[in-house]
């Protein structure tokens, strides 16, 4: 088994969006992707699992900062680490753009992924009341020095 990561670009749009809406009850739009995708202050990293799109995770950067407003893993390859190895990959990548300072939001009720944050050395900095719809839900602010 073998696990790439690459840059996405629009051909990737239609996978993406599939991933996301089976995964998120308040799924991105297209046009939010085709975004990031096009910006030259964001990118989208995808997780490659035997040449198939397992996941992503999509940055905006204004360097030294930069924030991870998004990151799911498809429900078929969850458990298997790839969570982690996207972030860890994309951490590195964002050290060498020269990011010093890493923030997301995390749903509340989201333990695995706040614990996974938390292993890569997150902490929380503040909560968002209402942050979240359907659920309406509190986000948990977390921020991450690079190293």
């Amino acid at each position: 088994m073998s696990l790439e990561f690459r840059h996405a670009d629009i051909k990737d749009i239609d996978r993406i969006l599939e991933i996301e809406r089976a995964s998120m009850s308040a799924p991105w739009s297209r046009a939010s992707f085709i975004e990031a995708i096009e910006s030259d202050h964001a990118f989208v990293i995808l997780a490659m699992y035997d040449g198939e799109m397992a996941g992503y995770a999509v940055f905006y950067l204004t360097v030294p900062e930069a924030e991870l407003p998004d990151i799911v893993i498809s429900e078929e390859y969850r458990g298997l680490g790839i969570g982690r190895a996207l972030l860890n990959h994309s951490i590195e990548e964002l050290q060498s753009s020269g990011v010093e300072k890493l923030f997301l939001e995390v749903r509340k009720s989201n333990t695995p992924a706040r614990q996974l944050y938390e292993t890569f050395g997150f902490e929380q900095i503040g909560i968002r009341k209402y942050f979240y719809s359907d659920p309406v839900e509190d986000a948990i602010c977390m921020s991450f020095e690079m190293k």
